[in-house]
């Protein structure tokens, strides 16, 4: 077998998570190897080489959906509003299309026939999605941009804020078709209200001077 850093063993890796991507849809958690093999033109020696378990494998498939979400959030001291905002619409568009709605519903059923898959898929989603979250609010705290509490805390106050009740809407499929100018003055009112309710306090000497 061919090194897995060659292209063809690139192109390899990548029609096995496409293949993985599209059986998931059509068959849920229960999507054998054997037929993960067959869609991607391989044998199931190749897939298990390139991801040791199917649990493995669909984590890899949910961190390349999170990508670009993921982008959204690098650490650092650029503009906190710009970048929660960015990832508040990214993630979002995410969420309203029809092919994450029926993932999320897919997960939602079959997670507690498959306990070991749906921790890795939360691992490789959501929970990396909230650890990473709360490394930037960490970061925008330590420099002064937000007041100083519990960054995971806030991280997934944030997203109660953005995407809670509405999350619960899509998966029971009663959720109204928004626009995308909808949505983003959905998400960017989020994060308005987020930064005010963590903004830094002023000082006590700032505030007797003013007052």
């Amino acid at each position: 077998m061919e090194p897995m850093t060659t292209p063809l063993a690139g192109a390899r890796h990548e029609r096995v998570r496409d293949a993985a991507r599209a059986l998931w849809l059509e068959h849920g958690y229960q999507t054998s190897m054997d037929a993960i093999a067959r869609r991607a033109g391989c044998s199931k020696q190749t897939v298990y080489a390139h991801f040791g378990s199917k649990e493995e494998l669909f984590r890899h498939v949910v961190e390349d959906l999170m990508a670009p979400i993921m982008a959204c959030l690098e650490p650092g001291e650029g503009d906190l509003e710009a970048t929660l905002t960015a990832f508040a619409r990214s993630y979002g568009d995410t969420l309203a299309t029809a092919e994450t709605q029926a993932r999320r519903r897919i997960a939602f059923t079959e997670a507690p026939r498959y306990p070991d898959l749906a921790k890795g898929l939360y691992r490789g989603g959501l929970g990396h999605l909230v650890d990473r979250l709360a490394e930037v609010l960490g970061e925008a705290m330590r420099r002064g941009a937000l007041r100083r509490d519990d960054p995971a805390q806030a991280a997934e106050l944030f997203l109660g804020l953005c995407f809670g009740v509405e999350s619960e809407r899509h998966l029971l499929g009663v959720a109204r078709r928004r626009t995308l100018a909808e949505r983003h003055a959905w998400t960017d009112a989020a994060v308005a209200a987020f930064l005010r309710a963590y903004a830094p306090s002023f000082p006590l000497s700032l505030s007797r001077k003013q007052s």
